[in-house]
């Protein structure tokens, strides 16, 4: 699984790189049209990985391969995970702490908005307008507009200002898209460029409501000085909120002091073109993912010594088993706890490998029984194990395993196309 996260961060990176290269060469301006280019670049961050599992391509046969591995008298207590278990858990812990964060974070939110008083005003028109003591600025939750408890001392300028910009956010679904941004932070933490993609997609959004709030207002000195009020107040709504002012607002003030015009919404035609502009990015991005063919293996075909199959590739070119590796050393993967019972498994394995015939990944295709450690035994051993790749492209390669408690066996040696010899 880190392999294939890791392979999907380097790809979205690749692809900010490039959106962002694309936006400075056309010099695009337009806080609305730079929001919807890195929204599409977020979403399609957030499929790289699908579109990476995905397996495409031709079929490429393997032989069924069978080992049976007597274990050692002395069992060690743990397996060998290497250094790759090493970082798949320090990726899961770090995963979850941040996705649990951030549901608490929502959780928090929603008791906020459920508790708030509703109001019912002319001014409010159809929005879900409520309010509570529990924020210091106004701010949007889902679609509903949070209103700190002293709204009824603000002047009519000011309300209209703030109803105008935290209607923006509802009208452009930005509390959404910031969810979006923070799952898809707590998923690839490990990729600066989805913090940044974060940052950046927050700022837009507010970007974008603040020419919403001009085009009511009509006067940006006075403006300016309502988003530093709600700045200086120095209390924040949850960053899973947008709201409508924060510590660091001075380049939004810079930014609407020097404009001489208010920007206007782009229609959705203008929209669907900056979406499809982006398109050749994302095809460079993702053709050599799907591309190369990620061939899967079967393990219930003809074994090399058998006649083969019409359209079958010939055994030179057939990935195979060069070297047990740990496998030869069974004492260190076979579960103690089935050693101590007297329990026997097998597990089906699929193993990805590079075109240089290295492991990458492993997926557990059946295990029996279940829930004894063989799985990860065998998926442990299988990345010691060494492996030819004769085909030029990524493979996934399938094979059995089998635990036996028989003493009287060696395991056996792997012939030209990784079938046992007997």
């Amino acid at each position: 699984m880190i392999t294939l996260l890791a392979e999907a961060a380097a790809r979205s990176l690749a692809l900010g790189l490039i959106v962002m290269l694309g936006l400075a060469l056309t010099r695009t301006r337009s806080a609305h049209v730079q929001k919807t280019v890195w929204t599409a670049v977020l979403c399609a961050s957030l499929v790289m990985p699908l579109l990476l599992y995905t397996p495409l391509g031709r079929t490429i046969q393997a032989p069924s391969v069978l080992l049976r591995l007597p274990p050692s008298k002395v069992l060690e207590n743990a397996v060998a995970l290497g250094w790759l278990g090493v970082i798949s858990a320090l990726y899961c812990v770090v995963a979850v702490t941040l996705t649990v964060r951030y549901m608490a974070g929502l959780a928090r939110m929603w008791a906020i908005r459920h508790t708030a008083q509703r109001l019912v005003e002319t001014w409010t028109s159809d929005l879900d307008v409520r309010v509570t003591q529990r924020v210091g600025v106004p701010a949007t939750f889902g679609s509903s507009v949070l209103l700190p408890d002293d709204f009824s001392t603000w002047s009519e300028r000011k309300r209209d200002a703030v109803i105008a910009h935290e209607r923006s956010h509802v009208i452009e679904r930005d509390c959404y898209l910031l969810w979006l941004a923070h799952l898809h932070t707590c998923l690839f933490w490990f990729n600066p460029m989805a913090w940044w993609v974060q940052r950046k997609v927050a700022a837009l959004a507010e970007a974008t409501s603040d020419d919403a709030a001009l085009h009511t207002v009509g006067d940006r000195p006075a403006y300016a000085e309502i988003l530093l009020e709600f700045a200086n107040r120095g209390r924040t709504a949850n960053v899973l909120v947008a709201p409508m002012a924060t510590s660091s607002v001075s380049h939004r003030i810079e930014r609407i002091i020097s404009q001489t015009a208010s920007a206007r919404t782009p229609t959705m035609k203008l929209r669907l073109l900056a979406i499809a502009a982006l398109l050749p990015a994302v095809i460079f991005v993702v053709l050599p993912l799907r591309g190369s063919t990620v061939a899967i293996a079967r393990a219930d075909i003809p074994t090399s010594s058998s006649p083969s199959s019409v359209g079958a590739p010939q055994a030179d070119q057939i990935p195979r088993i060069t070297s047990y590796g740990g496998l030869t050393e069974l004492s260190k993967y076979y579960p103690p706890e089935a050693r101590h019972r007297g329990i026997e498994g097998t597990v089906e394995l699929a193993v990805t490998l590079d075109t240089q015939g290295r492991a990458t990944d492993t997926l557990i295709l059946s295990e029996d029984p279940p829930d004894m450690g063989f799985g990860s035994a065998a998926s442990a051993a299988a990345h010691t194990m060494e492996y030819s790749n004769p085909t030029g492209h990524l493979v996934q390669f399938t094979f059995r395993i089998k635990f036996a408690l028989d003493d009287t066996h060696t395991p056996p040696a792997a012939g030209p196309s990784g079938t046992s010899q007997p």
